[in-house]
């Protein structure tokens, strides 16, 4: 049983350096939704956050600037799948720490 204790405070370790790798790449990251505005016949992207209470929206480009407008959306879906991974990697830490206590006397 001791392999399998190994095996899973490895696991743990591995995890637990992922979340850590998730957390600076998401600092790096703009957070917020990306949403388009039609003001004078033109298209403006801008970026939704919340600051405590508050919503902010904070002007990106318009979107005549394509190749902008491109890498701020790619950033965007970037943060959200890493920020999923982060959630999934949490849920699996839950899930090593249980099955380490049963070997745990």
């Amino acid at each position: 049983m001791s392999i399998l204790k190994s095996v899973l405070e490895e696991e743990l370790e591995r995890n637990l350096k992922n979340q850590n790798s998730y957390k600076q790449m998401l600092l790096e990251l703009p957070k917020g939704s990306i949403y388009i505005s039609n003001r004078n016949g033109r298209q403006y992207m801008y970026r939704k956050n919340r600051y405590g209470d508050k919503i902010v929206n904070v002007y990106i480009c318009s979107l005549s600037n394509i190749e902008k407008a491109n890498e701020e959306k790619q950033k965007s879906e970037e943060y959200a799948r890493i920020s999923d991974n982060f959630k999934v990697a949490r849920n699996e830490e839950v899930k090593l720490r249980k099955a380490l206590k049963a070997y745990e006397d």
